[in-house]
């Protein structure tokens, strides 16, 4: 599958994922890292009474972290989701052995609409003390996701495994660690109010 293609179904997979375990992908699970307190104009501007989305994770989450969660900053291409009635902002990366590629999407749907959505096979779990949903579905292989609550309402961390191989990898591979890279991503989220 070409990376535009594969870019292309992470994003939109991350919109509508599904919950796993939570394995170690880069063998640490906390990160010290701040939120920052830059306050700027939204890349989008959607045209619904949401709030806007100030959470950007192209500009805010540091290279340093997205390497601490074992991505290639150097490999970021531009995964935005921008309908009138509400927007993620967001970007996706590729590990340096091109076996994962990842989607940091933040977005302003609330989290219990998120929670609503999948409902049928989401985890309730927490990121830090934030609420937090692990999402994978049994039929859509290879991939997994976490929702963590934002100020503004949703960042989904989803990952797809990349694969040269014909047929899905086991289960238990799917959201291993994933957990772990939205504890890495959660500290430059903003506290809110």
């Amino acid at each position: 599958m070409a990376p535009s293609a594969i870019r292309i179904t992470v994003a939109l997979a991350a919109i509508a994922l599904a919950g796993c375990s939570s394995q170690a992908e880069t063998g640490q699970t906390e990160h010290t890292g701040s939120a920052s307190t830059t306050t700027r104009v939204p890349r989008h501007i959607d045209k619904s009474d949401r709030p806007q989305v100030s959470f950007d994770p192209c500009l805010d989450v540091p290279d340093a972290a997205l390497i601490e969660a074992g991505y290639n900053p150097k490999s970021e291409q531009n995964a935005d989701f921008t309908p009138d009635s509400y927007t993620f902002l967001g970007c996706s990366y590729d590990t340096p052995q091109r076996r994962y590629g990842l989607n940091v999407l933040s977005g302003n749907i609330t989290f219990d609409e998120e929670r609503e959505k999948t409902k049928s096979y989401a985890t309730t779990t927490e990121i830090h003390g934030r609420r937090a949903l692990l999402e994978w579905e049994p039929q859509r292989s290879d991939e997994c996701a976490v929702s963590v609550e934002t100020p503004d309402g949703v960042l989904i961390v989803s990952r797809l495994i990349l694969k040269d191989t014909p047929g899905p990898s086991p289960q238990t591979e799917w959201c291993a660690g994933l957990e772990d890279t939205a504890r890495i991503i959660e500290p430059f989220i903003p506290k809110g109010d």
